[in-house]
């Protein structure tokens, strides 16, 4: 019961609910660098019982909502920073902050996202001279354009670097065990990475706009998840279309700001298209 609670914490990730899935993300997580399935451990099981002993409703600890994003986080802080003890309990730190914030934004009736993450990873960069974090090369860089524009490594690439999940071809299994579980809500996902492919590349090879390319993981992450989080939440056809957009240009705004912004693009566009007091627990179309 337990390892399932950490497994489907897991998964949220992607606002999915599945112990399944959530083993399929670890087992990428592990094959990209152990280390990053180590810190998304440490992140959900520092969260989970930080919410079990302040006895939260036991139906969101069973779903993982108090525990996703000190998972995403301590991926996060893996990736972007050189492994030690000192990190280790500064991944348990945050996990214990999003637990908390998690709550307080459920009781305001506001759907947390990843912003808890994106929150983290801009607190860890402030204070990472005191805490002794050394910063590796900025892979956490969301401006970096790592999956390049081929469009067979970069649809998978970036639908896989949502949780720092390396290589396309992990990306791939990844979008392959949404697709298996919910393949509306993985078509929706790809929709936005395709979104996002089409304008770093027309910015690329047609208009020659290197300040538009250079965001292209970027956009292509954050336009994928809102695709996939709209789609969640049901919203109208027509938002799920231009939620998308709305998040590239999102990033294209923040990265001229010269801001590493994570997912913050993403969790900008859902609440805007978002009711005044959006819904807690998401319902998965179809279902």
């Amino acid at each position: 019961m337990v390892l399932q609670r950490q497994l489907t914490a897991i998964a949220q990730i992607y606002l999915q609910d599945s112990p399944i899935f959530g083993t399929v993300l670890l087992l990428c997580l592990y094959l990209t660098q152990p280390v990053l399935a180590l810190g998304c451990l440490v992140g959900a099981c520092v969260a989970s019982a930080t919410a079990w002993a302040l006895a939260f409703p036991d139906d969101d600890r069973r779903q993982g909502l108090y525990s996703f994003n000190a998972a995403l986080s301590g991926v996060g802080l893996c990736a972007g920073y050189q492994f030690s003890s000192a990190l280790l309990a500064w991944i348990a730190v945050m996990a214990v902050l999003t637990a908390l914030l998690s709550r307080v934004a459920q009781r305001a009736g506001i759907p947390v996202l990843t912003s808890l993450f994106v929150a983290a990873m801009w607190l860890t960069d402030a204070c990472a001279p005191l805490l002794g974090l050394r910063s590796m090369a900025q892979v956490a860089a969301i401006a970096d354009a790592a999956c390049g524009l081929a469009p067979s490594s970069f649809l998978f690439c970036t639908l896989g670097q949502v949780s720092f999940v390396g290589p396309a071809a992990l990306g791939m299994l990844v979008w392959a065990a949404l697709a298996r579980r919910h393949w509306q809500l993985a078509m929706w996902m790809l929709y936005g990475a395709v979104l996002a492919w089409c304008v770093a590349s027309s910015a690329a090879w047609m208009l020659n706009w290197p300040i538009v390319s250079s965001q292209a993981t970027g956009m292509g992450i954050n336009s994928a998840l809102t695709a996939l989080a709209l789609a969640t939440f049901e919203r109208s056809r027509s938002q799920r279309l231009l939620g998308p957009v709305l998040s590239i240009l999102l990033c294209l705004a923040l990265g001229a700001a010269g801001l590493s912004y994570f997912t913050a693009p993403f969790v900008l566009a859902t609440w805007v298209l978002l009711p005044a007091r959006g819904r807690w627990r998401w319902k998965v179309s179809g279902e």
